[in-house]
This record gives C-alpha cells, sequence and structure tokens, in this order.
C-alpha cells in the first residue's frame, strides 16, 4: 500500500514540473517572439503579446516592454491604466511614479505630470537607495531639474548623513553644468578626503570627454579659490597637483607641492615623487628644482640621497641628450660627481655614478686618461653583479676607442663578447667590436659580424647592424676610387667619435671636393652638419645640411637633414618661423619620412593649432 501511495505521488509531481516546464518553455517562447517584434518596430503584434505576458506574470520586465509598446503606439489611456494597476502592487517602487507623470505629458497635461512627479518626491522615505532610484528615473525621461530635488529632499529625509554628492555631479555633468559639478566633488572631499581616488576618476573621465575644453580651467581656478579660502584642507591642494600632472604643468605642480610640503612640515617625499613623474615626462629643470629643494632639507632628511643621487642622472641625461651642450655644462656636471663621490666614496653602490662621470670626461671634456682610471678600477671592484660589470666593461672599450687604443678597445669588446654570448649584452659588444673594424677599414671582417647580428633577438642592435652592413656594403668592392671614398669616410667618422672634430671636418672636406659625385657625398656633408651643429656652429650646420636637401633631394638623407635644420632652429636658435619652413618642407616633400609623425606634431606646436597645410 505504501508503496503505491508513495508511486502515486511521485507521477502527481512529475505531472507536475512537465506542465510548470512547459509552462516556463511557452513563455519563453512568446518572449522571444515578442522581442523580435519588438525590435522590428511591429508594436502592434508585440503589445498583444506583451499584454498576456504581464497579466499572466505580473512581472517587471513584461510591464516595462508592455508599456514601452503602448507609448509608441500613442494608447496613453491603456497606458495609464497599466501603471495605475501595476502602482498597487509595487507602491513603493516610485519610478512607476515617473512613468505614470511622464505619460501625461505626453498627453500634453503638464499640471497633472508635474503634480505626479512632486507626489513621487514627497514619497520619500528615509531611504538613500530609494532616492537615487527615483533620481535615475526622472534622468532617464530627460527630467534632471526633478532629479535636482529629489536628492535635495532626500538628503534633508535622511538628515544629511548623506549628502548625495557623486550622484549630484553626475547629474551636472550631463547637463554640462560644469560649476556645480565641480562644486559638489570638492563638497564631497571637504566632508571625507578618502573619496579623493573615486574623484581622480571621475574628474579624469569628465576632462578627457570634454568637447570645448573649458572644463579643465574651470576646475583649476575653482581648485585655486578653494586652496585660498581653506587652505587647512590640504586635499584642495594635492587635487590642484594632480591636476596640473594631467596637465603636464609640472612647474605649476611643483610649486603647489612645494607649498604643501612647507605648510604639513613634510620630508620631501612627496616632492621626490614629483620630480620622478617630471623626468619621466621630459620636463628636466623641473626635476633639477625638485631634486634640489628635497637636497636643501639636509642629510638627515630620508630622501636626501636619493634625491641627490637621480638629480645627478638626470643631469647627466640632459648632456646626453644634447639640451646642455656648452663646455661649462659639462665642467659643472664633473664636479657635481667629483663631490658626490668625495663625500660617498668610491664603491659597487655609486659605480654607476663613476661610469657617468668616466663618459663625461672622456666625451665632452676629452679627459680619456682620467675617464680609463676611474672604470678600470670600477671593473675590478667585489659585489657587482655580471651584468653590470659587463657594462662597465662596454663604456670602459669605448674610451679606449676614442682615446685611440684600438687594440686594448678590441680585447675588451672581445672579452665582454665571450662572457656574455647568449644575452644581449653580448650581442652589443659583437656590434661594437664590428663598428671598430668599420672605423679602421677591415669592412669585410666588419660585414661577416654584422651579418650575424642581423639574426640578434635585440631588434635594435638587429637593425643597426643591418643599416652598417648595408652601407659598408653600398659603398664598397666598386673599384680604388670608391674605396678610396670609404676609408676616408670612416676614418673621419672615427675622428668625429674620438671628438677630434678639426680633423674630421678636414677629411670630410676633401670628399666632397676629391668625390663630389660619389655616392657618399651627401653622407660627407651630413656628417659634417652633425659635427657643426654639436659645436654650436650652426650657420655652417645649416650650409651643411642644405646641401643635402638641395643637391641630393631624393636621396635617403634629405628628409633627415630637413628633420635636423627645423630641429635647430626650433630648439636650437629659436628661430619659430625657418623651424616652421622647414618641417613644413619635410612634411610636402616627403610623406612616407620616419620623420613625418613627428615633424607634424612640432609643426602644430610651433604654429599653435591642428591645421597643417
Amino acid at each position: 500500500m505504501k508503496n503505491i501511495i508513495r508511486n502515486l505521488l511521485f507521477v502527481i509531481l512529475l505531472i507536475g514540473t512537465l506542465c510548470v516546464n512547459a509552462q516556463k518553455s511557452e513563455l519563453a517562447g512568446d518572449n522571444q517572439l515578442a522581442l523580435q517584434y519588438y525590435r522590428n518596430g511591429e508594436y502592434e503584434k508585440a503589445v498583444e503579446i506583451y499584454r498576456k505576458l504581464y497579466y499572466e506574470t505580473k512581472t517587471e520586465t513584461y510591464f516595462t516592454y508592455y508599456l514601452k509598446c503602448l507609448t509608441e503606439l500613442k494608447d496613453y489611456k491603456e497606458a495609464e491604466k497599466l501603471i495605475k494597476l501595476h502602482l498597487k502592487a509595487n507602491s513603493f517602487d516610485l519610478r512607476n511614479y515617473v512613468e505614470l507623470g511622464y505619460i501625461y505629458q505626453l498627453e500634453g497635461d503638464e499640471s497633472k505630470a508635474k503634480s505626479t512627479y512632486l507626489s513621487a518626491i514627497k514619497k520619500i522615505e528615509s531611504n538613500q537607495h530609494q532616492a537615487i532610484s527615483l533620481a535615475n528615473a526622472f534622468i532617464n525621461k530627460g527630467l534632471y531639474e526633478y532629479a535636482e530635488q529629489t536628492y535635495f529632499d532626500a538628503k534633508k529625509q535622511i538628515n544629511n548623513s548623506y549628502g548625495f554628492h557623486i550622484e549630484l555631479a553626475w547629474l551636472y555633468y550631463y547637463q554640462r553644468n560644469y560649476d556645480k559639478m565641480i562644486s559638489q566633488y570638492l563638497d564631497l572631499l571637504e566632508v571625507n578626503e578618502q573619496y579623493i581616488q573615486s574623484v581622480q576618476n571621475n574628474l579624469q573621465s569628465a576632462v578627457y570627454n570634454d568637447i570645448d575644453g573649458s572644463l579643465k580651467q574651470k576646475l583649476n581656478d575653482a581648485l585655486l579659490a578653494r586652496v585660498q579660502d581653506k587652505p587647512e584642507v590640504t586635499v584642495f591642494s594635492e587635487l590642484l597637483i594632480w591636476l596640473y600632472i594631467q596637465d603636464s604643468d609640472f612647474k605649476s605642480a611643483f610649486i603647489q607641492a612645494r607649498a604643501l610640503d612647507l605648510r604639513l612640515g613634510e620630508d620631501g617625499k612627496r616632492i621626490i615623487a614629483l620630480a620622478r613623474i617630471a623626468s619621466d615626462n621630459d620636463d628636466y629643470s623641473t626635476a633639477i628644482k625638485a631634486y634640489e629643494y628635497v637636497i636643501e632639507k639636509g642629510r638627515n632628511v630620508e630622501y636626501f640621497y636619493a634625491a641627490r643621487n637621480e638629480m645627478l642622472e638626470v643631469m647627466f641625461k640632459r648632456i646626453d641628450l644634447g639640451l646642455d651642450a656648452k663646455r661649462e655644462d659639462f665642467v659643472r656636471m664633473e664636479q657635481s660627481y667629483i663631490n658626490a663621490l668625495t663625500e660617498l666614496g668610491t664603491n659597487s653602490e655609486t659605480a654607476d655614478m663613476i661610469k657617468n662621470l668616466a663618459h663625461i670626461q672622456a666625451f665632452y671634456l676629452g679627459k680619456t686618461a682620467e675617464a680609463i682610471f676611474l672604470l678600470e678600477d670600477v671593473v675590478t671592484m667585489p659585489r657587482i653583479d655580471a651584468r653590470s660589470q659587463a657594462l662597465f666593461e662596454l663604456e670602459l672599450a669605448d674610451i679606449y676607442l676614442a682615446a685611440g687604443n684600438i687594440w686594448d678597445a678590441t680585447f675588451t669588446y672581445a672579452r665582454v663578447e665571450e662572457k656574455n654570448k647568449n644575452n644581449p649584452v653580448g650581442a652589443e659588444a659583437k656590434y661594437r667590436k664590428a663598428k671598430l673594424a668599420y672605423y679602421i677599414g677591415n669592412y669585410e671582417w666588419s660585414m661577416a659580424q654584422l651579418d650575424v647580428l642581423k639574426g640578434s633577438t635585440s631588434k635594435l642592435i638587429a637593425n643597426d647592424a643591418a643599416r652598417l652592413s648595408l652601407f659598408i656594403y653600398d659603398n664598397t668592392g666598386w673599384g680604388d676610387s670608391l674605396e678610396t671614398a670609404m676609408g676616408m669616410y670612416s676614418r673621419a667618422d672615427l675622428l668625429y667619435y674620438q671628438s677630434q672634430d678639426s680633423l674630421a671636418i678636414a677629411t670630410l672636406d676633401s670628399i666632397t671636393t676629391q668625390f663630389a659625385d660619389h655616392a657618399l657625398a651627401d653622407d660627407a656633408w651630413y656628417l659634417k652638419g652633425q659635427i657643426y651643429k654639436d659645436n654650436n656652429r650652426f650657420d655652417k650646420a645649416e650650409e651643411a645640411y642644405l646641401k643635402v636637401v638641395n643637391d641630393f633631394e631624393y636621396e635617403v638623407l634629405a628628409d633627415k637633414s630637413l628633420y635636423a635644420l627645423a630641429y635647430i632652429f626650433e630648439n636650437e636658435t629659436g628661430n619659430k618661423e625657418k623651424a616652421l619652413e622647414y618641417y613644413k618642407k619635410l612634411l610636402l616633400n616627403y610623406q612616407g619620412s620616419v620623420y613625418t609623425v613627428e615633424a607634424r606634431n612640432r609643426f602644430r606646436k610651433l604654429r599653435g593649432d591642428d591645421n597643417i597645410n
């Protein structure tokens, strides 16, 4: 008997489950069909199915689509009845009042619509989420003034325990009312500065999408006013610093950061962080000022040594990039390193300083003997890792070459290559050894080494090797005169490397005089331009570069010479008109040049607009 009852219950349960599943399957099919009609704009067909689905389930989704169909069909009376019916079961959901008011508005009854909207706002209880939901319903209908009133009334209802600052800020952003948006964000930070990251993220997005570019200036003005009115609220200064950094205005950021550092009696942590950002963005002047500020705090400050070491790196970078190119710059840099090493001593921790000092002495001050003495001591220091030691040895080999010690340079390059066969440092050593062979006229051996390097895992080394190999191939093996010209050119190239600029120029003069029709003539003129530029003889540099542009306009160095000319007049002589002239000529005559993108950017910046004619 028990088994019969159990089996009967199982059958009943099974039948019930099958019926439910069948009903669900039918609803899903109807929903899919209705949605297809709706998307195709066939609202008459869709409305019938959604009416059936809604009255069978009374779910929010079917209510929404049923109402949308009625609205599209302008059946406002039926829509009104539907919303009122839905309201009886969902009176807490105030969004339904917005839907009802909107129907009245579509019918042209503005008074009834307004009354319904205000009624919804009055029904707000002490519930933050209910208020946000209602405000969002207003926003979706473009009823921003009612959304604003919702937030303000809700704020009173919950006794100002939540200010709706972020929600109001977004509302004002939709309206492009940037002044009010900014005010809400700043009010929020005044209440709780822990929101600064959220505020920064939201403002960054707003600034990025700002069409007319007015937001950034409004934010700057508002922050400056707050900083002046309430200097004790430091979060405004922090946000102002952030804004300047976003705008790459590191000078203004430093002014604000320094003021904040002084006010709070900080140890320079904020300033050194800014210095690093400025340096990474090539604003070396501001970076140096920031480092100097930290150094002036004295040795007892935690960041003193980091600031001094990093400042030296920035100063070295300026020289290496040619931004500081006068002898007094080199002498000042040398003395700065000597002072630092005198205090800190020569050890593994200061090895990079020693390397940079040796580079300055050898390649900018002609003190190769002193530089070699320094580096020969460094490469034998204990506690230096293998990679760093290899890099120091490469620098030493370079200085041997600059000093004319060809054998010592070759031997040192070979030693580094042997110790680093399977890494990029070894490939770099091999490339420099091959280039040395080119300098001294051993072209066949040089090309053999370069051809191996074309398959290097380092793309930079592979490209350099391919270029030099092609240059040697194009200018050797075609007769005595060409061989002689190539020998003179590679010798001039070595003299230039060794900073024997007068001899290099004299050698290049021989090429341009004796071999004016050879393929190397444009290379000789271009190298002369480089040497004159390095020696700040810009009139002679212009003459040499123009010779390439005018006489060899179809050769590969013509566009490069134009770019070099434009750069000189933009950055060295400050002749904006000539810089524009050469950038424009490059853009018009060499549209496929690798310098086109950079030339266009610099042209636009100089001209002050985004149009290139």
